[in-house]
Parts: structure tokens; C-alpha cells; sequence
């Protein structure tokens, strides 16, 4: 558990060098003086000022890529990337190793199936 980002043993520490400087009757004192202060500080207007100006600038590369319409472009981007990848990886055969047995090419029966873009020879030229 953390408080302030200041853990459990971080805690006990400065409680331990609290009473050793200021002694067990004064520390009580102490201790409230401190936490009114803590107090006034957290309900101030610049202490509120303070945390939304922290939240705005948190979210401030969120807002500026909706105002700007990158957030589309980024998701347009990742669209295409994944296309061109699947492509790529539709595209990628596996190369044969020496000792693998040769692989069958199916060749289609019906000629109306063929890939166009393959040219066979036509019946009965001379070629």
C-alpha cells in the first residue's frame, strides 16, 4: 500500500525520526499543526487549480489527436498495415529444404479455373 508514494516502511521511518526530533510530548503539536496545514492546502483554489491543470495536461495528446483527426489516421494505418501483413503472409511459401520431399503443384482440370495471368501453350502450334 502507498500513500503519496511513500510506502509502509518509507512511513514507519518518518515517524521514527519525527519523535526523535521533536520528542514524544511535542510531536502531538507537531503533528496537528501539520495536518491542519495539509488541510488548508487540499481545499485551497490553487491546490484545485492545480490538480485540473495536472488532469488536462494528462489528457492532452488524447484531445489533441481527436481535434486533429490523427486518431483516424492512426486507425486507418493499423487497417492498411494489417492487410499489407496478411498479404505478406498469404504471399510467403515455404522454401524447400535439401531432403524434403518434392511437393505437388494441384493443376486444375477445367481450363475456365486456370490462373489467367499463366500462359500455356496453345493446342497444335509449333512451339
Amino acid at each position: 500500500m502507498e500513500f503519496l508514494g511513500i510506502g509502509p516502511l518509507e512511513l514507519a521511518f518518518i515517524i521514527l525520526l519525527a519523535i526523535i526530533i521533536f520528542g514524544p510530548k511535542d510531536i502531538v503539536n507537531t503533528s496537528k499543526t501539520v495536518g491542519k496545514s495539509l488541510n488548508k492546502l487540499v481545499r485551497s483554489d490553487t491546490w484545485k487549480t492545480i490538480n485540473q491543470t495536472t488532469r488536462e495536461l494528462k489528457n492532452l495528446p488524447n484531445r489533441l489527436m481527436r481535434e486533429t483527426g490523427l486518431d483516424e489516421v492512426e486507425k486507418t494505418t493499423r487497417e492498411e498495415m494489417a492487410k499489407v501483413d496478411a498479404d505478406i503472409q498469404h504471399s510467403i511459401r515455404p522454401i524447400p529444404l535439401p531432403g524434403d520431399p518434392p511437393r505437388i503443384v494441384p493443376t486444375p482440370a477445367d481450363p475456365s479455373t486456370a490462373d489467367p495471368t499463366v500462359e500455356t501453350p496453345e493446342k497444335g502450334s509449333a512451339g
